[in-house]
């Protein structure tokens, strides 16, 4: 059974390609266009072995996101945040709260790659 992806981003054509991309690669995925929806939702915490999330998003943002993650979960799946809009300061503070990877728009997608297979085999 492939390894289930979660992907939180308010922007359809985003969750799309990125669902896409990662449904060629071999990885089942499962789309949110908002934060609150992925934590409401019944079993989309348990059955994610890694989440991509944009920073940016309607309601609660990535970081705050990140913030209910580590307070939720005794082990949280792995992080990796997307954004167009962030500076060194949330970036860092991403990567020392949990973040395995913090990546800019447009994404370059052999390093995406590469980080989900990195996070998935540790």
């Amino acid at each position: 059974m492939p390894q289930r992806i979660a992907i939180i981003d308010d922007e359809r054509s985003v969750r799309s390609g990125l669902s896409n991309l990662l449904q060629s690669e071999g990885y089942a995925t499962e789309a949110f266009d908002s934060a609150e929806g992925f934590l409401s939702h019944p079993t989309a915490l348990a059955e994610s072995a890694l989440v991509i999330a944009d920073i940016r998003l309607r309601g609660m943002n990535g970081l705050e996101m990140l913030d209910k993650l580590n307070l939720i979960a005794t082990s949280p799946p792995p992080l990796i945040f997307i954004s167009g809009h962030a500076d060194n300061n949330i970036q860092r503070y991403a990567v020392q709260n949990g973040a395995v990877a913090f990546l800019r728009k447009p994404i370059n997608v052999d390093v995406l790659l590469a980080h989900i297979q990195r996070a998935l085999v540790t």
